[in-house]
């Protein structure tokens, strides 16, 4: 099995858009790319538009490469929505990626709070007619020849369900599997870490908690996804790949007391936190100076 992040925190937007690709077919899961609109109250800079427009097409280079489509919940840097906007610029890239696709989605009624019913209705108003087939994928197995993609019951975007909920997604070929969790946002319940040590995953790409809002997510919460990832670990010995709202925290490497991999260190590169670094590259730092 080949896993191949496309696009994160620590490549330099929001997304945990990946590639799989088995003996029997290409899988991408979450294809969404976004930027913060406002962080510390300034906007995104030159960078990170062009990154955003790099990856994008980097999205879509592999969306063609691609059978399935799978989407855990309908937030932008998950999905690619059919319109733009000067921090998405999607609407010309959406056709192309889900055009004769098979879709595995997150069920646009259930389990669901308003503005993803919204969004997820105006998504399928669009896909519909473009899509070789949609299945909604909340708790179901799909297999494809000898590639079996699971798709969790639908768990808390985080520390409760006011953003929503979402699927945590398992791609087996043979003995290997690779588990996709999505905005889980670290491991806050124990059902979730239940579900993950049940699954037995080889490999665990992690939501990460936001501790950049720790006068949000709470210290509590924080020491509860460590004590889980610490269970999780001594009982699967799977290795374990953290990203997404974790690396929009310049201290990331400080909040998790396990061993895992950026994104980017997965991929052999150094972790490019343009996010978490506006404030720097206002003041004129360049990209070498801060990411040496």
């Amino acid at each position: 099995m080949k896993i191949l992040p496309l696009a994160s925190e620590s490549l330099g937007v929001r997304s945990m858009a990946t590639y799989v690709k088995t003996n029997d077919v290409g899988i991408l899961i979450d294809p969404g790319v976004a930027i913060a609109p406002k962080r510390s109250g300034l906007e995104p800079n030159e960078i990170e538009f062009k990154i955003l427009k790099e990856l994008r097409k980097k999205i879509n280079e592999y969306a063609k490469k691609s059978d399935i489509i799978t989407i855990s919940h309908y937030h932008y840097d998950h999905y690619t929505p059919f319109f733009d906007d000067i921090y998405l610029e999607s609407k010309d890239y959406a056709k192309d990626i889900y055009k004769d696709k098979i879709l595995l989605i997150k069920h646009p009624t259930e389990y669901i709070n308003k503005s993803q019913m919204d969004r997820a209705k105006k998504f399928l108003d669009n896909v519909k007619d473009i899509a070789k087939k949609i299945e909604y994928a909340d708790n179901k197995t799909f297999k494809f020849r000898n590639t079996e993609i699971k798709f969790s019951p639908p768990f808390p975007h985080g520390k409760d369900d006011k953003l929503g909920y979402v699927l945590i997604t398992t791609v087996k070929e043979k003995n290997f599997k690779f588990m996709h969790t999505s905005d889980i946002q670290g491991v806050l319940f124990d059902n979730i870490k239940e579900y993950i040590i049940n699954e037995k995953p080889n490999l665990i790409y992690l939501g990460g908690p936001p501790t950049y809002m720790m006068h949000r997510y709470g210290k509590k919460n924080l020491e509860k996804t460590n004590e889980n990832l610490k269970y999780i670990v001594e009982n699967t010995g799977a290795e374990i790949i953290i990203d997404h709202h974790l690396l929009r925290d310049k201290k990331f490497r400080e909040r998790i007391n396990i061993d895992f991999k950026t994104v980017a260190e997965f991929l052999g590169k150094k972790n490019l936190l343009l996010e978490a670094y506006r404030k720097d590259i206002k003041k004129g730092k360049t990209i070498e100076e801060i990411f040496k």
